[in-house]
């Protein structure tokens, strides 16, 4: 993986003579770095300095994840900050002005060179601060941006901050972007030979992608008035585990070494979502991967609701921190299901109570009785069970009226693996009548 900057692909194209052939062309990443920038900017100046800000620069750890020509590097020694410099040796080889800002930094002890990839993936230090400043938006394979990001939350302190400074490119220049252009889930840009690549993450969706590996957005480090318009900046913590680490396969992504003299074919344009549904299939039930399980089938569970509810609270404390409900999401009371819950059968739902159970065996009355004490009309009346797999149906129907029934109005829909992974079809073909329609039929089998 990473063995050269260069990517190389093949396209259809018709010769001279009228005849359908394949022509070779190319990705150079290192062309992506921005050409004539000599320092940060004020947007990213502003961000720099909030980062950083009571950090003593001595004392601070500095990882740049694809440095290019420097610009931000120089400007961070230059305060005094510790910088570790991640780049391909080729960029600094190519371009005379990158050769000159290299050799400069080199003047400063606090610099460091980490050739791209082999010293960036040996690296085995704990950093204060990641930088990506447009560096996953150019990288054209998905799964490798995945790995990036792991690799990135192997690097960093528990207490440590990464940035994600993306362009938006979209937002202010629609009209290079097209279907001529369109390549894997973004565009091939340029006219070669050696072209560059570029996709753009929205908020939701980067936002995901960092909590797939184990980053949580910071909030109260809200950096959205400091960029320009052209751009945005987000700073993420580490706070759990990485989630996709079994259906990624980092190990044997790194060992897996490719020929970058053949052409690439047959690139999976893999989601958050595809990588969740992977590892879902992969957990092992019982209570050694509890945790992961739990981790995962919430964010499944919100991925596949997003726009009708808000992200999960995490083992959200009750009864004066008494006792606790896995997961809980308020509801945004938006088109869909749970709106046409309240709306057409009067189910209270402000919040939505989900448990997680990665039992082996079939859950219990004891699991069913857990979540119908919880289910009261000031939080709501309507709670999903996630397991792993519905055995007999027609006795969690039954567990599901024992509940609902003597005017209770309490309502417990249960979803297993089988049932996540028809929704998040569902989810990725954007069929959410089919996603209303699933969780109805269950309600209404509750009541019949």
């Amino acid at each position: 993986m990473w063995e050269s900057s260069i990517y190389r692909f093949e396209e259809e194209v018709t010769d001279k003579k009228g005849k359908i052939v394949k022509k070779p062309f190319y990705i150079n990443v290192t062309y992506s770095g921005p050409r004539n920038l000599p320092d940060p900017g004020k947007a990213l100046k502003a961000v720099f300095d909030k980062m950083t800000q009571g950090l003593v620069p001595k004392e601070t750890h500095i990882l740049d994840v694809g440095a290019a020509k420097l610009r931000n590097t120089l400007w961070l020694l230059e305060k005094g900050f510790n910088v570790w410099a991640v780049e391909f040796p080729e960029l600094r080889d190519r371009l005379k002005d990158a050769k000159e800002k290299w050799k400069m930094a080199e003047g400063y002890d606090n610099f460091h060179n980490v050739t791209f990839p082999q010293d960036f993936i040996k690296l085995n230090k704990k950093f204060d601060i990641i930088i990506l400043i447009n560096e996953i938006n150019v990288m054209p394979i998905p799964l490798e941006r995945f790995a990036m990001l792991s690799l990135c939350r192997q690097k960093i302190k528990d207490n440590g901050m990464l940035l994600w400074h993306q362009w938006r490119g979209y937002a202010i220049g629609q009209d290079k972007y097209s279907e001529e252009n369109e390549f894997i889930d973004g565009y091939l840009m340029g006219q070669g030979p050696n072209h560059t690549f570029y996709t753009e993450h929205e908020r939701d969706e980067s936002h995901e992608i960092l909590y797939s590996v184990g980053f949580e957005f910071d909030e109260n480090m809200n950096l959205h008035k400091l960029p320009a318009n052209s751009c945005y900046s987000y700073i993420f913590r580490p706070s759990h585990i990485n989630i996709i680490k079994n259906a990624l396969n980092l190990k044997e992504m790194i060992k897996t070494k490719k020929d970058p003299k053949k052409i690439i074919k047959d690139v999976e344009t893999v989601t958050v979502l595809d990588l969740y549904m992977k590892e879902l299939e992969d957990i092992k039930k019982g209570r050694e991967d509890a945790h992961r399980y739990h981790l995962l089938a919430s964010r499944i569970f919100f991925e596949i609701f997003r726009e009708q509810i808000n992200k999960p609270i995490i083992e959200n404390e009750i009864n004066e921190g008494r006792g606790r409900i896995d997961i809980v999401h308020r509801n945004r009371n938006k088109e869909g299901v749970f709106k046409n819950l309240k709306d057409l059968r009067d189910i209270k739902c402000p919040e939505i109570m989900v448990e997680c159970k990665n039992y082996e065996n079939d859950l219990t009355n004891t699991e069913y009785s857990q979540l119908s004490d919880r289910l009261i009309p000031a939080r709501g009346m309507l709670g999903f069970l996630l397991c792993r797999n519905k055995k007999d149906e027609s006795k969690i129907i039954k567990h599901c009226r024992d509940r609902h029934k003597g005017g209770s109005n309490k309502y417990i829909v249960v979803l297993d693996d089988a049932d996540l992974i028809k929704l998040a079809e569902y989810r990725k073909n954007d069929n959410i009548e089919a996603i209303n329609n699933f969780v109805e039929d269950f309600v209404k089998k509750i009541i019949d």
